[in-house]
């Protein structure tokens, strides 16, 4: 669970402080303080999902892309409780009624939020704090901090935030039937199935990886994404990444040597004219 405890004492010494200089410092804080507690949802999250599948950066968008592909619950409050005595060995599925008649034990609550609260919070800090305004004309001055009121309140705002946060015992990884695939670089990667749609793309979660996989619900597997590219000289087939051709910008290139002749082989992002489908 991560410990906010560090922050929230930094930032309730600059509000005692009350300078313009210490007010500016305190926005800043709390918005690394969000930015830990949505950063350490992924981090906990990254056995189900790859750096390469977050396609906003901001704290907000990547909670709120662990929801739609993780965890419903990531951002939830609820507590975990086991019971005290184990079901008998060999036993069939429980019914409600008879997981309702044991008695539990908490284990521990995660504290939920609002990612779209968090995330008005930590864009209004960095308004009212962390950026200077820009000159309407040339008569306009340019104040050193911004207006000490309005910092205030928002810290204090996004501070009872945090704390609030701050009261949970633990995170979940989420709960929920798995469905799992061994990358060719040799990586595992699972998946909520619950979570998953049909044509839904993924990309390996070794980081150093650049396959992906299109997941066809009907067999339930990952088809690998390739380009299948012909050595001119020889003829030999080769399967490259879709991933690594997708990166490329206009004018770029990436090259390979044919596994048959040796073959130097590039493969170019340029722009052509196409022809109206007939």
């Amino acid at each position: 669970m991560i410990n906010l405890n560090k922050s929230i004492s930094t930032i309730e010494k600059l509000l005692k402080e009350n300078s313009d200089a210490s007010l500016t410092y305190a926005a800043l804080e709390c918005r690394l303080a969000i930015e830990r507690i949505c950063y350490e949802r992924l981090r906990l999250a990254h056995d189900y999902i790859s750096h390469d599948d977050l396609k906003k950066w901001q704290p907000r968008d990547i909670v709120q892309t662990l929801i739609k592909e993780v965890d419903t619950k990531i951002a939830s409050t609820f507590t975990l409780s086991i019971s005290k005595e184990p079901l008998p060995e060999g036993s069939t599925e429980p019914t409600l009624e008879e997981y309702k008649a044991q008695e539990y034990v908490p284990i521990g609550t995660q504290v939920g939020f609002n990612p779209n609260k968090l995330g008005k919070l930590w864009n209004g800090l960095a308004n009212l704090a962390l950026h200077s305004p820009i000159p309407t004309n040339k008569s306009t001055a340019i104040p050193h901090y911004g207006n000490p009121d309005k910092i205030r309140k928002k810290v204090k705002d996004t501070l009872e935030e945090i704390k609030k946060i701050n009261e949970g015992t633990l995170m979940s990884s989420g709960m929920g039937k798995e469905v799992s695939f061994d990358c060719i670089c040799g990586s595992k990667n699972k998946r909520r199935l619950g979570l998953l749609r049909n044509g839904q793309v993924v990309s390996c979660i070794n980081y150093q990886c650049n396959e992906s996989f299109e997941y066809v619900e009907s067999g339930m597997l990952f088809a690998r994404r390739s380009f299948e590219i012909t050595c001119l000289k020889c003829g030999k087939l080769a399967d490259i990444p879709k991933k690594i051709v997708e990166k490329l910008r206009t004018d770029q290139q990436i090259h390979f040597e044919c596994e048959g002749c040796g073959e130097k082989i590039y493969i170019k992002f340029a722009p052509m004219q196409a022809q109206e489908p007939k």
